[in-house]
């Protein structure tokens, strides 16, 4: 019985042997077959799609409909919230792609794998690590990536005395910038600082005796036609708009300082709008301690204090240097014992990233330049047309032309034209620039002549004829910086304007007059007023009768015409003409009577001798 036992024992131990070494031997063939299923999946994988073009549909209809970002959002400060759109792409053992995942009103999104996972107040990095984490109790040898595709619309109040508080709802990826300059919402700008009938820029036109539009004339005679200041420093006169007060909806309180933004333009000074943010615009005070920075910077600024203000700061704030700036030091301004202390400092020895104290006055001087230099510029028919190098009001033109090497032989040299425009000599305009509304005041003419000198101001555009044949005017012209000098081109011809059956242009010929050049044109309409026929000078503008001058190339020839006049008004002149007609007739009735009464009256008187 004993050896029976034994013998059992032997053989239930070869058995289990046996069926060990069969269950080692199944689990390793699977393991062995699935991954060469793997990898030959992998290759049938890449053999399908190996030289082929693939389209993502759904990605390019996102990015048709998306709002332009003007960078790239941080994985690791975006928090993820409902109606974020995401996908996620498995690659490995198991293969798969899910596009346009929308996270729900809960933070949850469903996956046909994974199921419900909940994103809620989630960093994406911090998301993307708790996806994977859940996706590998699901699929094995896979590794998961998750990407954004379209950020949800972001929620923010904004209050304070401003016209349009309230609640909105702004694409994801907007910096507090958009809250001044207006953001987008489907084809809608919208800016809560600036009433709805407020927001297209108006030119005002004010009431003038003549009836002229100055403003609109104005508009068009500037280069620029910017008669209006830009929205922003409109807004910063009433808002502080380096104090925009933000609470975060986590308790947590800080204030952006947007007029940094502006003047600088750097993107860290206006942070993107985050979820729930509160923002507040609070009035502009000038009771808050201030700071400024002057003299030789692109953009001088004065504004409020901030106790994070540096030196480095505020020049970035000013736009940097001017070109003439002496970089080496400063000159800084400050209130002490009730006294102005000016101190000059080394830039070389000061660490520009010390913070500043709120009354602060920071001087970039100038470097020591000869002020009395300047520069010209002389174009058109010259033979070294340029810009050059004189003395302020001693240099003569004469002495430029011919530093310019003297005028081509087609220069009409007695057409050509100074423009002198008021160089603005570090922050100080000319004394000879003139306000019209100040001139006003001691101005004893007509309004009507006071519109008239406006208006004159404003089309002369500080041009003044030159002729460039009179050596004493040439020599008389002291030249200042930033005239421009303009020699046009002889093209040898006249042109005539005005009631004219054929006006344009014609051949300058010097034996002829202006009957001859209105006979060549054709002649005169019906219109054509024959007592007012002028010659417009072709440099100084100057009109003259024809007897009084003589007619050169680049003259214009103009014929005025006789009065329009409408329906009702010409029947009334045709009335009272025949009524004055009429008048007289009688007049002269009643001075035959008189005179036939009196002739009577003396004959009766004679018979009766």
């Amino acid at each position: 019985m004993h050896l029976f036992l034994t013998h059992f024992s032997k053989l239930l131990f070869f058995w289990q042997l046996f069926l060990v070494c069969v269950l080692v031997y199944i689990f390793s063939s699977n393991f062995a077959y699935a991954q060469n299923n793997s990898e030959q999946n992998r290759i049938n994988y890449g053999s399908e799609y190996a030289n082929k073009y693939y389209v993502d549909e759904a990605g390019l209809q996102l990015a048709v409909n998306a709002t332009p970002l003007d960078n790239f959002i941080d994985p690791n400060t975006y928090e993820l919230g409902p109606y974020d759109v995401i996908s996620l792409q498995g690659i490995g053992l198991t293969e798969f792609s899910y596009r346009a995942v929308l996270v729900n009103a809960l933070g949850d999104i469903v996956i046909p794998i994974a199921g419900k996972i909940n994103l809620k107040d989630l960093t994406f990095s911090e998301a993307e690590a708790k996806v994977k984490k859940h996706f590998s109790t699901y699929v094995l040898d896979t590794e998961v990536f998750l990407t954004l595709d379209r950020p949800r619309p972001v929620n923010i109040h904004v209050g304070g005395n401003i016209p349009n508080p309230g609640r909105y709802v702004v694409p994801a990826g907007t910096r507090y910038d958009a809250l001044i300059s207006g953001f987008q919402i489907g084809e809608d700008i919208i800016s809560p600082l600036v009433n709805v009938e407020n927001s297209q820029q108006i030119i005002s036109t004010r009431q003038t005796i003549s009836g002229i539009n100055f403003d609109r004339l104005s508009a068009t005679q500037s280069e620029e036609g910017e008669i209006a200041d830009s929205r922003f420093r409109q807004l910063a006169q009433k808002y502080d708009m380096r104090y925009i007060k933000v609470s975060s909806k986590d308790g947590s309180i800080h204030y952006i300082d947007l007029h940094a933004y502006f003047n600088s333009g750097q993107q860290s000074f206006a942070p993107y709008i985050t979820d729930g943010d509160q923002v507040t615009f609070i009035d502009h005070s000038f009771d808050r301690p201030t700071i400024s920075i002057s003299g030789a910077v692109n953009t001088p600024f004065s504004g409020s204090y901030r106790s994070d203000d540096t030196f480095e700061k505020l020049l970035l704030i000013a736009g940097g240097y001017h070109p003439q700036a002496d970089s080496s030091q400063l000159i800084r301004v400050y209130e002490q014992n009730g006294e102005k202390i000016r101190e000059k400092i080394s830039l070389s020895s000061t660490n520009l990233t010390d913070k500043l104290i709120s009354g602060d006055q920071l001087i970039i001087p100038y470097k020591k330049t000869d002020r009395n230099k300047g520069n010209v510029q002389i174009e058109g028919m010259v033979a070294i047309p340029g810009i050059y190098s004189i003395e302020n009001g001693k240099t003569s033109l004469s002495e430029l032309l011919r530093t310019a090497g003297g005028l081509e032989n087609n220069a009409l040299a007695s057409a050509a034209y100074l423009i002198r425009e008021s160089v603005n000599q570090r922050g100080v305009s000319s004394v000879t620039d003139i306000n019209m509304t100040l001139l006003s005041k001691s101005y004893d003419q007509f309004l009507e002549g006071f519109d008239y000198l406006e208006l004159e101001e404003i089309l002369s555009a500080n041009r003044m004829a030159i002729d460039l044949t009179n050596e004493q005017i040439m020599t008389e012209i002291s030249l200042q910086d930033g005239d421009r000098i303009y020699v046009p081109k002889d093209d040898q011809s006249i042109r005539i304007m005005g009631q004219i059956n054929n006006p344009g242009f014609y051949t300058y010929k010097t034996d002829q007059n202006v009957s001859g050049y209105i006979e060549r044109a054709n002649g005169m309409t019906i219109a054509a007023d024959k007592e007012r026929i002028f010659i417009i000078k072709a440099g100084s503008r100057s009109w003259y009768y024809p007897d009084k001058t003589t007619l050169e190339s680049g003259d214009i020839i103009f014929v005025d015409r006789i009065p329009l006049q409408d329906a009702r008004s010409g029947l009334q002149n045709e009335i009272n003409i025949e009524t004055l007609k009429n008048r007289r007739v009688q007049l002269i009735m009643s001075g035959v009577g008189a005179l036939t009464s009196i002739i009577t009256a003396y004959v009766a008187v004679r018979r009766l001798n």
